[in-house]
């Protein structure tokens, strides 16, 4: 059974990045980053790992409920504090497949194999020393589900949009910026385990940002990997350039950090 509403409008809204306090003389923050392009679209990435994080850590909120009532409020708040299903959670529409691929009417925590789901989120996030106005899509599909599960894998895309400004002391670089991603193998305990930290997988993205400083605009690509491998961190790489993100920062906190030197 599939259920769906209609799809959000595309999303214009403008953000503005404020220059992290101490950051130009502070080697080992976030702006050591050698290339600021690279660091703003890093930054971007986090934060939507953040919020993808955040949905993977709560329970499925699919009920019983007739087709006008499943996806509730579109699009769905940003940040990744409702589950799938949830009124606010952006769910546009899904589908329930048994163990031998016989779709459902609706979800069962017992026979339920894999789901597949559509969600869209957009609006202002912030975290320290920036705004944003962002839209992400998301299709994602999660196996593993039936009987007495451990785990969840996670497969799937999207897409996304931003548009913001940052403040410098030489006047304002303003960017836009589009990207698409896509979700492979990410293994995620269920909801209330201890660790709770995605095990393994990569989230892969490919942004393409425009800036204007002025008179000027520049083109960029940058090619993103995100690796889980099962503690609160996750390794970050953009065009080369190696860095963490912090998957217990709080809300409005910075999610970057230097990445932690191994060996002697």
């Amino acid at each position: 059974m599939r259920h769906q509403t209609r799809r959000p409008g595309k999303i214009t809204g403008a953000l503005a990045i404020a220059a992290l306090a101490g950051a130009c003389t502070d080697l080992s923050g976030p702006d050591a980053f050698d290339d600021q392009f690279a660091l703003d679209m890093a930054i971007i990435a986090a934060d939507a790992t953040l919020e993808d994080f955040g949905i993977w850590s709560l329970a499925f909120a699919f009920q019983p409920r007739s087709a006008p009532d499943v996806a509730g409020s579109i699009p769905g708040r940003p940040g990744g504090r409702h589950g799938p299903g949830h009124p606010l959670s952006g769910t546009r529409s899904v589908k329930f497949f048994d163990a031998d691929g016989t779709e459902q009417a609706e979800y069962d925590s017992l026979t339920t194999e894999r789901i597949e789901h559509e969600s869209d989120v957009s609006g202002e996030v912030s975290r320290q020393g920036w705004t944003a106005e962002i839209a992400r899509t998301r299709n994602i599909t999660v196996t593993g589900l039936s009987g007495e599960e451990t785990h969840r894998t996670r497969n799937g895309d999207g897409t996304e949009e931003v548009t913001k400004s940052r403040h410098t002391d030489e006047g304002t670089r303003s960017y836009h910026m589009t990207g698409e991603f896509t979700y492979n193998d990410i293994v995620v305990p269920i909801p209330g385990s201890d660790p709770r930290y995605p095990i393994s997988g990569t989230i892969t993205r490919k942004v393409n940002a425009t800036r204007t400083n002025g008179d000027e605009t520049h083109t960029r690509s940058a090619d993103i990997t995100i690796t889980f491998d099962g503690d609160e961190t996750a390794t970050i790489v953009v065009n080369g350039k190696e860095r963490e993100i912090d998957l217990t920062a709080k809300r409005g906190r910075h999610p970057l950090r230097p990445k932690k030197r191994t060996g002697g």
